[in-house]
């Protein structure tokens, strides 16, 4: 072990020493393919169909500038854009009419174009245009609006288009109307409504933004008539945000607080960035509108400035490449860009230029090149003890040589999956620390384990937990227990590597599914070689990264946060974020007894029936060991809560204090994203190879363990006849094959739609594991229980649990004791009303074990 212990070191000093101070740019802009056009457009359309970048229509000056008395021609033309490599493509297929100034947005896959004008006025047509196989199909199926507009903003939000604002003709001044369109009905239900009044002045040109589940408005310009008869506009500064609540069409506007400048015309929608910007490019402003002859204008702004949703502040996010500020443009998010396409970069003055902005940040050669020795150390350790792995007792206990520490780290570490070092932070920043509360009932359940559990599990000499079973019961109990929990691992494996392979694929821009090949890969062969040993050490390294990355991350985050850890204690408890009890009786809330009764016994579950966790303190030399390793899983849980449920908080604090930065709009992502943007690269690197550790360790130990319950419980009584050498050989295959299993079924999740199926099967196997913890409490405890009625209180209370959770809002957390205790009461009753059969003793209680 030393040698992966140094390399980790060394890799922390190096990475500290090299690369100091280096963070990753938030926001990067980037020229893609121009469109073949020497002029380019202003109000085009864009969005994107099958994952390709459409635009169509606009208009330009082609000849002559127009102080040059030039000619404005609108056009029909549809590109096409499938790859940054490929080019822009123009398709045969045209707009029905020249059209530019509407609106479009992206839903379903199709691209929709709303309303619009040419040369001779304004419209309300509605189409929509979807890509296939270099074909463009155009659907004008659809209800027009109620009136004729252009100019006017809008957006796409949860299938819905909100249009607001606009002219009903090239003379008229602005409208205050606001229509909504529910695309998720058929063509022939679908109709445009009304909205609720918008409370600000008529306006044209405004920028519209969908964000967090509401629509936004902000800027444009109100146009008045002037003396000579002329429409004059007047820049305004106001910002609004329509809320739908229950129903898309009666919900509620809110005025917002001003524009610290003007934006009119700027690239709309703006971007939705994180969970709490929207970013608004360059625009009209105050500045700009001075300039009066448009042969000398020195272009557009360039300033960016973005809305924070959640501080409800205005936000300075720095400035675009010079010269690339665009107005009457819109945007489309394509391939992790938000392209701004065309649009004038001067007044009359059209460009053909794309620009694309990023957020992804850059993971950078330091991250990747930590993130290659994590995974190379991680073999390394399988490699090494290998040597030792020549009986089975050595592959699934390692011998019984762990130190009580490492057992106890490992423990730790198996109850600690990438999903928890996430979730947690994120349930935390988004509520308060009442969760936490029920990270202290390790400490009761750990008394109750060593008194109680242990000695059956470290006096029978047994491997697996459900070999006690068949002492107790008999054989058909045994296999029953160990086949529930070999379906529950089969159940979650694919899980616990698909979802932090979302967010570690996002934030690293590494695709999915070879982000889900390596966890697999490595994991299966580490685990191979290795056996249980590799396992408990790896975890020993994950879980030393992961707090050490937590620790490191509250550290960073408080340094750049005003006041500091003042501050963020200030912050946090004016915002009740520390608020750990909840009183009140409300069975539906995580609430004080909610939290005691239900972590009580999801404990009890995974201590006392769950394989992966009762294997570890098998692999230490006595009960006394086993008995420390214990004691260490829950004493570490202590700075665990104090660091995981610390840095949810901290980085509420941060994002609060710090408007200008960005987090990640989803929510599963906020910590990945936080690491690789703020920690210093290299450090990023080795948390996030810690995530990944994290998400090898949830697959490695349910391989390792599946492999045991299966040779030692089911083949054994099946085929009993072979030697331990062919139990060794057969335990490697089963390893081997539960990764590939678990690897595959990761990325059939990631490419299809099945998600729902496995959270469904995991929730009912949920529940039959909830009834097996109660399995050992007859066991244990109850001198009348037998099989029969242990059988009979299994499956009536996975039904039970099932009806509870089906039919009533009782919180998920009081699913474990429901299973529990309905086990334990419906399998006592009934063993009274059975005789026990010959194979079945009450030597194996626990008095009975006691006195021996």
């Amino acid at each position: 072990m030393i040698p992966s212990k140094s390399l980790l070191v060394i890799t922390f000093f190096l990475t500290s020493v090299l690369v100091p101070g280096l963070t990753a740019k938030e926001i990067q802009w980037e020229e893609l393919p121009a469109l073949p056009d020497k002029e380019g457009f202003a109000g085009m359309f864009a969005g994107v169909s099958n994952g390709v970048l459409l635009l169509a229509g606009g208009a330009n000056f082609p000849e002559k500038r127009p102080w040059q008395g030039g000619e404005k021609i609108w056009y029909d033309h549809i590109f096409y854009l499938e790859n940054k490599d490929r080019g822009w493509q123009m398709s045969t297929q045209k707009l029905p009419m020249p059209l530019a100034y509407g609106v479009s947005v992206t839903y379903n896959e199709k691209i929709w174009v709303i309303g619009g004008n040419d040369a001779k006025g304004h419209y309300g047509k509605v189409y929509s245009l979807s890509y296939g196989d270099g074909e463009i199909k155009i659907d004008a199926n659809y209800p027009s609006l109620p009136v004729t507009l252009a100019n006017m903003s809008g957006a796409m939000l949860d299938g819905v288009i909100y249009i607001q604002g606009g002219q009903v003709s090239p003379d008229a001044i602005g409208e205050d109307v606001f229509y909504m369109l529910d695309l998720k009905q058929s063509p022939s239900e679908m109709k445009w409504v009304e909205g609720p009044d918008f409370p600000g002045t008529s306006r044209i040109q405004a920028v519209a933004a969908a964000h967090n589940g509401d629509f936004y408005l902000f800027s444009g310009f109100h146009l008045v008539k002037n003396k000579d008869g002329g429409l004059g506009r007047q820049l305004l500064t106001d910002a609004y945000r329509y809320s739908p609540g229950d129903s898309s069409f009666q919900g509620e506007w809110k005025q917002l607080q001003d524009l610290p400048r003007g934006v009119a015309a700027a690239p709309s929608p703006a971007f939705s960035l994180g969970n709490s910007h929207i970013l608004i490019p360059g625009g009209l402003d105050e500045e700009t509108l001075q300039y009066k002859d448009p042969s000398t204008h020195p272009g557009f702004s360039d300033k960016m400035l973005a809305y924070q949703s959640r501080a409800e502040t205005w936000v300075e996010m720095g400035e675009m490449p010079a010269g690339s500020s665009r107005v009457t443009a819109p945007t489309a998010f394509w391939k992790g860009y938000w392209v701004v396409p065309n649009g004038e970069k001067g007044p009359g003055v059209r460009s053909p230029k794309v620009m694309g902005m990023e957020t992804q940040n850059a993971f950078g050669w330091a991250n990747w090149t930590t993130l290659g020795i994590y995974l190379c150390g991680m073999l390394g350790i399988g490699f090494y003890f290998s040597k030792r792995d020549n009986t089975t007792d050595e592959y699934f206990l390692a011998g019984k040589r762990i130190p009580w520490w490492a057992a106890g780290l490992s423990i730790y570490g198996t109850q600690l999956s990438a999903i928890t070092f996430m979730a947690i932070p994120v349930i935390v920043y988004a509520t308060n620390w009442r969760l936490a509360l029920g990270s202290f009932m390790i400490f009761a359940i750990v008394p109750l384990i060593i008194r109680y559990y242990l000695p059956f599990f470290r006096r029978l000499n047994i491997t697996t937990a459900y070999q006690y079973l068949e002492l107790r019961f008999n054989i058909h109990v045994r296999l029953l227990g160990s086949l529930i929990f070999i379906l529950l691992q089969l159940a979650r494996m694919g899980v616990v590597v698909y979802l932090p392979a979302i967010a570690i694929a996002s934030v690293t821009g590494m695709d999915i599914l070879l982000c889900i090949g390596i966890m697999g890969l490595f994991s299966t062969v580490y685990t191979v070689m290795g056996g249980m040993e590799a396992v408990i050490w790896t975890d020993v390294i994950q879980v030393l990264v992961l707090l050490g990355g937590a620790l490191l991350s509250i550290f960073i985050a408080v340094a750049n946060i005003d006041g500091g850890m003042g501050a963020v204690l200030q912050v946090a408890m004016e915002q009740e974020k520390f608020k750990l009890v909840d009183w009140s009786w409300d069975y539906t809330q995580l609430v004080f007894w909610v939290a005691i009764i239900g972590f009580f016994f999801l404990n009890l579950i995974s201590y006392t029936s769950d394989q992966v966790v009762i294997q570890r303190y098998l692999t230490v030399k006595d009960e006394d060991e086993a008995a420390k390793s214990l004691w260490t899983n829950g004493i570490i849980t202590l700075p665990g809560i104090i660091l995981f449920f610390g840095l949810g908080t901290v980085l509420y604090v941060f994002y609060h204090s710090n408007p200008d930065k960005i987090g990640s709009s989803n929510p599963e992502e906020l910590l990945p994203y936080y690491i690789v943007a703020e920690l210093p690269l290299g450090i990023a690197g080795l948390v996030i190879a810690g995530i990944f550790a994290a998400s090898m360790s949830s697959l490695d130990s349910s391989m390792n363990s599946i492999s045991t319950a299966y040779v030692t419980d089911v083949h054994k009584f099946f085929n009993p006849k072979l030697g331990d050498s062919a139990y060794l050989r057969l335990a490697k295959i089963i390893t081997v094959f539960m990764g590939v299993f678990g690897t595959l079924t990761a990325m059939w999740i990631a490419v299809s739609e099945v998600g729902f199926i496995f959270d469904l099967f995991q929730k009912l196997l949920g529940m039959i594991g909830g009834s097996l913890a109660g399995v050992f409490v007859l066991a244990i405890f109850s001198q009348k229980a037998n099989a029969t009625g242990v059988i009979i209180g299994t499956i009536s209370g996975a039904i039970i649990t099932f009806l509870v959770s089906r039919y009533t809002e009782v919180n998920g957390y009081l699913y474990g004791a429901i299973g529990v205790l309905s086990c334990v009461l419906i399998g006592y009753a009934f063993s009274l009303f059975f005789p026990k059969g010959k194979s079945q003793s009450d030597g194996f209680t626990y008095k009975s074990i006691i006195k021996k």
